[in-house]
C-alpha cells in the first residue's frame, strides 16, 4: 500500500471529470488522480508531498492523492459507507472543504448533502447513519473546544504545522517567509493572552485553515 509521495510533477492529465499528476519520484513516475482544487494549488516546478490512497482493482491498481492527511483519512472514511465508491467520495471532498463536510455529516444535514452533483437522498442518509458518530477524530482535529496548555499560550501544533508550510512551499512561498510568519502569529497570540487574560480571545491554531490564511496574511502584508 503506497501511503504517502514526495516528488515533481512532470505531467498533468484530465479523464473526463478525473484530474490528476505524473509524479516523479527516484525516477518512478507515480500516475495520481488529484482533487482539482489540490492541483491549482500546486506549484509544478516545486517538490510537493501527497497522502495518498491505493485502490486495487481486477484491471490494475491507482492512487489518489490529498495534499492534506486530513482529506486522506477522511475520504477513507467516505468510501467505507455502502454505495459510496472512490469517485463519489472526491466529488463530495471537491463540493466542501473537509471539515465543512464533517460539519455537515454530524450535524445530520442531509439537505446540504444532497445539493452535491451525484448525491440522492438515500446516499445523503446513509452517509449521515453510518458516519455521524464515527467523525469525533475529525471534528477535534479542526475545532478544540479543550485547548492544551501548549495551544492556551499560542505554540504551534506541530503536524498542522508541518501541512501548512508544505502547502505554502507548493504555492511558491520561501521557507523563511513561512517560518517567520509563523512566529509572528505564536507572539500575536501568546501577547494576546498576556493583554487580556481570557483564552476565549486566544486565537487557536488548532487546524490548516486558521494557520494557512492568517499565514498568508502575514506574508502578503509584509511584502506590500
Amino acid at each position: 500500500m503506497i501511503g504517502w509521495l514526495k516528488g515533481h510533477i512532470i505531467n498533468t492529465w484530465k479523464n473526463g471529470a478525473r484530474t490528476g499528476i505524473v509524479l516523479s519520484c527516484y525516477g518512478v513516475g507515480y500516475e495520481v488522480q488529484v482533487l482539482r482544487r489540490n492541483l491549482e494549488s500546486i506549484n509544478k516546478s516545486k517538490e510537493i508531498t501527497l497522502w495518498t490512497h491505493q485502490i486495487q482493482r481486477e484491471d490494475g491498481a491507482y492512487l489518489i492523492g490529498f495534499s492534506r492527511k486530513y482529506d486522506r483519512d477522511l475520504f477513507r472514511k467516505l468510501i467505507s459507507v455502502s454505495g459510496v465508491g472512490t469517485q463519489l467520495a472526491i466529488a463530495l471532498l471537491e463540493n466542501k472543504e473537509g471539515n465543512t463536510l464533517v460539519d455537515v455529516i454530524t450535524q445530520k444535514k442531509i439537505d446540504h448533502l444532497v445539493k452535491c452533483p451525484g448525491i440522492g437522498k438515500r446516499t445523503a442518509e446513509r452517509l449521515v447513519v453510518e458516519l455521524h458518530n464515527k467523525l469525533v477524530e475529525f471534528s477535534n482535529a479542526t475545532i478544540d473546544s479543550k485547548p492544551t496548555r501548549a495551544n492556551q499560550e499560542g505554540d504551534l501544533n506541530i503536524d498542522i504545522a508541518n501541512e501548512v508550510k508544505s502547502a505554502l512551499i507548493n504555492l511558491d512561498y520561501k521557507e523563511t517567509e513561512i517560518e517567520n510568519a509563523f512566529r509572528k502569529y505564536e507572539k500575536h497570540a501568546k501577547s494576546k493572552l498576556s493583554e487580556t487574560g481570557d483564552n476565549d480571545q486566544v486565537p487557536q491554531i488548532l487546524d490548516f485553515e486558521t494557520l494557512f490564511k492568517q499565514s498568508l496574511i502575514i506574508i502578503n502584508t509584509e511584502t506590500r
